[in-house]
């Protein structure tokens, strides 16, 4: 039985703080801005969600809002920075700097595929909107003269290079001991082998990566790596097109290995390979990958027009993308 009133106020040009009065019953409404910047403080609220989630970080004033303050995790004996293979926990051999990354949504895993993902994700954004993406979002690195967007992608693609083999291949999967807060987390840290799904995925985020930050000119020689990184990641998967690992399952000996399946079947890994040809295309401008992309995007059919999927978001993104590349060919 609530009642609800509708304004426009289209015609309101000057920035301020606003309530609607009622006169009748001298009653105001809660105060509102209108300003040509009214969604900032929530798109910064909403970002710095990734600074939280930052695995083997210090969340301290005044950065991290009260109650989120923590000290640094996953940083101990055997952790992130002695991380050793899942199935060979006793093989000192198997040691790896593996610190870094983001936490996973419910849990304090990281996820190769994902995280490739989510460093597409930003990147996407910063260059749809860069105006919108400026140096002052309160994390430790603002005022650096950087966008604050693209230092939190550089702190995922430090990770995400820690994960690649000297011959191109990704590590797929990290399992990290729970605890609360994160800090009070004191277990062993896992990884899993590499997968040509993180492979590919990691190549076109390295690939994305080096044509974005190659125009910013603190990342210049930095983008050169990411360039380099790209071209390993993809002839690595090339040469082995169907290595699978399975984590957190029993047949593949993985049980308890971090939680959220990160593995995909065959379209899934056809549809990566796809999108990784588009950003190796994007930064390379050879023919060779927009021929690989064509042929993929016919075989697969990613666009359906009658399902929206939430999980193929990120290729739909791509594929845009790649339709407005100025040296894309008009028929693939």
């Amino acid at each position: 039985g609530d009642k609800a009133w509708h304004f426009d106020f289209s015609a309101v040009r000057t920035p301020g703080r606003y309530v609607i009065r009622d006169l009748d019953r001298n009653v105001d409404s809660y105060e509102f801005d209108i300003s040509p910047s009214v969604y900032k403080p929530v798109l910064k609220a909403a970002f710095k969600t990734l600074y939280l989630q930052r695995a083997g970080y210090e969340k301290r004033a005044p950065f991290a809002p009260t109650g989120f303050a923590d000290k640094a995790s996953h940083l101990g004996k055997l952790q992130d920075p002695q991380s050793r293979l899942f199935n060979q926990a006793d093989n000192a051999a198997t040691q790896r700097d593996l610190r870094g990354g983001w936490y996973d949504a419910g849990d304090y895993n990281k996820y190769t595929n994902w995280t490739a993902n989510y460093i597409n994700q930003l990147l996407h954004m910063y260059i749809e909107n860069k105006a919108v993406w400026t140096d002052d979002f309160d994390i430790p690195e603002s005022g650096n003269g950087i966008p604050d967007i693209l230092d939190e992608v550089k702190w995922g693609l430090d990770w995400l290079s820690r994960m690649q083999n000297a011959d191109g291949a990704m590590l797929s999967v990290m399992g990290l001991s729970e605890g609360s807060p994160p800090s009070a987390a004191t277990g062993p840290s896992y990884y899993g082998p590499p997968n040509t799904s993180a492979t590919l995925t990691s190549a076109g985020a390295f690939a994305f990566a080096a044509s974005v930050m190659g125009d910013i000119p603190q990342f210049k020689d930095q983008a050169e790596i990411y360039a380099g990184r790209a071209k390993l990641a993809w002839r690595w998967a090339e040469s082995n097109p169907g290595v699978i690992f399975k984590n957190n399952d029993e047949g593949q000996g993985s049980k308890g290995l971090a939680a959220g399946q990160q593995e995909v079947g065959d379209k899934g890994r056809q549809t990566k390979r796809m999108v990784a040809a588009g950003y190796m295309f994007g930064l390379t401008g050879e023919a060779q990958y927009a021929k690989v992309m064509g042929k993929l995007y016919k075989k697969t059919k990613p666009i359906d027009p009658y399902f929206a999927n939430g999980f193929t978001g990120n290729d739909t993104f791509a594929l845009v993308h790649f339709a407005g590349l100025p040296d894309m060919p008009k028929k693939l």
